[in-house]
């Protein structure tokens, strides 16, 4: 892409089986990558993660981070073009 990168207006569902909850966010952005940062931002910022632990973290929790699974819970569960969703069928 040029200097000027075109913005797609990207829907993504974030869930948290222990809260059992689901969360839905649209965001702009260039890739699905920085729209997947942009929308954990947004998802920290309406739902707080725990307070911070005192002790490091364990093998188990080093790997649930690594798997895509965050230590707050919260996972992405879907990503697509906003644009997409909104399509009516056509026959």
């Amino acid at each position: 892409m040029s200097g000027a990168e075109a913005c797609v207006t990207w829907e993504l569902e974030f869930y948290c089986e222990e809260r059992r909850a689901l969360a839905r966010y649209e965001v702009q952005a260039p890739t699905p990558a920085a729209a997947q940062a942009l929308g954990r931002k947004a998802l920290l910022a309406e739902h707080r993660p725990p307070a911070p632990r005192r002790r490091a973290r364990s093998l188990f929790e080093q790997a649930q981070r690594v798997g895509g699974r965050d230590a707050d819970g919260w996972v992405l569960y879907r990503i697509g073009r906003a644009a997409d969703a909104t399509k009516p069928a056509t026959k």
